[in-house]
């Protein structure tokens, strides 16, 4: 019985004749494949691939883009991609806060709510004006106050969780002003009290580190992480007053020695 040898599957003819670096670089523009951000197609024109993909990402209202930018921020933050954690919470932040302030400044109204006051309007008899605008203004007002809950705690995540990315990081003071934010949204939050504990100890803020601390421990006063954050605050303190002491005790014997 006659065998066959299988056929050897050779490079794609594009490839062929091409050396590694300019294989490596023509990879490096599939989104699948890059190792960094190429939005050219190499040729002078654009990244199609590249700009289709970062299309995606902004499909659906604001409020799902931003909550898609908080998911990818989720899934770079569990393998400890912390920076570019940062970056999506960012986004979403600034979508949302801009959304807001849009918002704020039509008056609170758009198309979509605008086509819903008159849908509802389009219910009630004519003849009965004060009853159709009464209900028109409770309904307009129960999904403006749903919708503003949401955006609330979506923003709410988003600072909580660019503080942690910033807290890996070591920028404790871009730490201390998220967490401020989250109070300014959602007093009080014991994550807010607790991160911002952290960075106030790692950069020798010992009052404002305790006052959070006893702050977190009021809400959780079982709590763990307090209890062992109480104990490094106190730790640190004790340490800082010991080298300020010793910083003192150098002095006077400077003073001393120059006398004699």
């Amino acid at each position: 019985m006659a065998t066959t040898t299988p056929s050897v599957i050779g490079p794609h003819p594009k490839y062929a004749s091409e050396d590694t670096p300019s294989l490596m670089k023509d990879l490096n523009r599939l989104p699948l494949f890059m190792t960094e951000v190429d939005t050219t197609d190499g040729e002078g024109g654009s990244n199609l691939a590249l700009e289709a993909l970062q299309a995606l990402a902004y499909e659906g209202t604001p409020f799902e883009i931003a909550s898609n930018f908080k998911t990818q921020g989720n899934d770079c933050f569990k393998i400890k991609q912390y920076r570019d954690a940062a970056e999506y919470y960012g986004k979403a932040i600034a979508l949302m806060t801009e959304k807001d302030q849009r918002k704020v400044e039509s008056g609170g109204s758009n198309s979509a709510d605008i086509a819903e006051k008159e849908k509802i309007a389009e219910t009630f008899d004519a003849e009965e004006p004060s009853t159709r605008i009464q209900v028109i203004s409770d309904n307009y007002r129960a999904k403006a106050d749903k919708e503003a809950e949401k955006l609330k705690e979506l923003v709410t995540t988003c600072y909580l969780n660019r503080a942690a990315c910033n807290l890996e990081l070591k920028n404790y003071r871009r730490v201390i002003n998220d967490c401020a934010e989250v109070l300014k949204l959602q007093p009080p939050n014991a994550k807010a009290y607790y991160r911002s504990a952290r960075a106030c100890l790692a950069i020798d803020k010992i009052r404002e580190a305790q006052e959070f601390v006893e702050l977190g421990l009021g809400l959780e006063p079982q709590s763990s992480y307090f209890k062992d954050l109480s104990i490094k605050v106190m730790q640190r303190e004790d340490y800082l007053l010991k080298i300020e002491q010793q910083n003192t005790q150098r002095e006077v014997m400077k003073k001393h020695v120059v006398r004699i």
